[in-house]
C-alpha cells in the first residue's frame, strides 16, 4: 500500500480531492467533488467581491486543501484487527490501474473545471469576451478610417467595467510609430470617441521644428516630445502650421524636454538663462497660442547610446530613473526675465 499510499498524497497535494479520486470508494469521488465545488465557489466569491474578501477566502480555500490531503493520509493509515475484510477491500480498490488511471483523470478535469468555472463565472462582469473586444477593435478601425480616409490599426483593448468603457491604442498602417488613444462605450453598436490622432500628429510635427532648436541651445544633450490640443471645430486638419489659420479655436501646446546635464550651484544661473533663451525663442516653431514647457534634467552620466535611442523613441522611458532637477511653466509668457524662472533640485 505503501506506493499508492504516496501517489494519493502527491496527487492531493497537487490538486485538490485528486488523491481521493485515486482511491476511488464512492465515499472519496463524493468527497473529492465536494471539495473542488468548494474550491471553484470560493474563486467565484473572491473575484465577485473584487477581492475584498481575499483574507476570507484565501484562508479558506487552504483549508480545503489541507482537508483534501489529510484525508487519504488517514484513509491508508487506517487498521482495526476487527474489519479484516476492510484491507481486502482497499486491495481490490487499488488493484486495477487502469480503473485507478480513469478515476484520476475524471478528478483532474473536475478539478480543471470547477477552477475554470469560478474564474470565469466570477470574473464575467467584469471583463469582455474576445469576440466582444474584437467587435470594439472593428468599429474602431472603421470610425477612424471613414474619419481620416486612412488605413488604422487598433492593437490594444482594454475595457474599464466601473465606467463602462473601453480604452484603445491605435496606429496608422504607414506610421505604426505614431500611437494614439482613442475610447468606446460598451453599446452595441459601439460608439468611438475620444481619439487623440491630430493630437499625437500635431505634437510630432511640433517636435520636428523643434529639434533644431535644441540641437543649438543643448547640443547633444536635449530630447522632446510635444501634444497639441486645438479645440476647435471638429474640422480635419493634418498640418500642425495651419492651425495659426484657424479663427475658430484655440490652439495649447504641451513641450516637454529630457537633459542630461549635471546642474549645480555654480551653472545654475547660465541654465536660467539657456531656459529663458528657449522660451523667447519658442513662438518661432509653435502656432499662437498657450504653451506649457516643463523640463525634466537627469545626471550627464545616464546618457548613453542605449538610452538615447529609446529616449527618442519613448521620452517616457527616463520615468523610471530619478531626476536631478526640474523646471515647469504652465504658459511660457508669464517667463519675462531670468528671475521668473525657477529650476527646483530633487535630490
Amino acid at each position: 500500500m505503501k506506493k499508492h499510499q504516496w501517489m494519493a498524497t502527491l496527487l492531493s497535494l497537487i490538486c485538490t480531492g485528486l488523491g481521493m479520486f485515486y482511491i476511488g470508494t464512492p465515499g472519496m469521488i463524493i468527497g473529492g467533488m465536494l471539495l473542488m465545488a468548494l474550491q471553484g465557489a470560493a474563486l467565484f466569491i473572491f473575484f465577485m467581491t473584487l477581492g475584498y474578501l481575499g483574507l476570507i477566502i484565501g484562508p479558506l480555500a487552504i483549508g480545503i486543501h489541507i482537508i483534501g490531503l489529510i484525508i487519504p493520509v488517514i484513509y491508508f493509515s487506517y487498521r482495526s484487527p476487527r474489519k479484516p475484510m476492510f484491507d481486502e477491500k482497499r486491495r481490490r480498490q487499488l488493484s486495477s490501474p487502469w480503473k485507478i488511471v480513469v478515476r484520476t483523470i475524471i478528478g483532474l478535469a473536475l478539478f480543471a473545471g470547477s477552477i475554470y468555472a469560478g474564474y470565469t463565472w466570477g470574473s464575467a462582469p467584469f471583463m469582455k469576451t474576445a469576440a466582444e473586444k474584437r467587435e470594439v477593435q472593428e468599429a474602431a478601425e472603421s470610425y477612424l478610417e471613414q474619419k481620416y480616409n486612412e488605413p488604422f490599426k487598433v492593437t490594444d483593448v482594454d475595457y474599464t467595467w466601473a465606467i463602462g468603457s473601453y480604452n484603445l491604442t491605435a496606429h496608422p498602417e504607414k506610421a505604426p510609430e505614431l500611437e494614439f488613444t482613442l475610447s468606446s462605450n460598451d453599446a452595441s453598436p459601439p460608439a468611438i470617441s475620444n481619439d487623440t490622432y491630430l493630437n499625437q500628429l500635431w505634437g510630432q510635427q511640433l517636435r520636428d521644428r523643434l529639434k533644431p532648436l535644441l540641437d543649438e541651445l543643448y547640443p547633444d544633450q536635449a530630447f522632446g516630445e510635444a501634444y497639441v490640443f486645438f479645440a476647435g471645430s471638429g474640422t480635419v486638419e493634418r498640418d500642425y502650421s495651419r492651425l495659426a489659420n484657424n479663427a475658430d479655436g484655440d490652439v495649447s501646446q504641451n513641450v516637454r524636454l529630457i537633459v542630461f546635464a549635471d546642474l549645480t550651484a555654480d551653472n545654475l544661473a547660465q541654465e536660467k538663462e539657456r531656459v529663458l533663451e528657449l522660451i523667447r525663442r519658442l513662438p518661432s516653431v509653435t502656432v499662437p497660442g498657450e504653451t506649457d514647457l516643463t523640463i525634466d534634467y537627469y545626471a550627464a552620466d545616464l546618457k548613453t547610446p542605449e538610452s538615447v535611442k529609446k529616449v527618442e523613441q519613448d521620452i517616457d522611458d527616463m520615468k523610471g530613473k530619478t531626476s536631478t532637477y526640474s523646471f515647469r511653466v504652465f504658459d511660457i509668457s508669464d517667463i519675462t526675465s531670468a528671475d521668473d524662472i525657477e529650476i527646483r533640485g530633487l535630490e
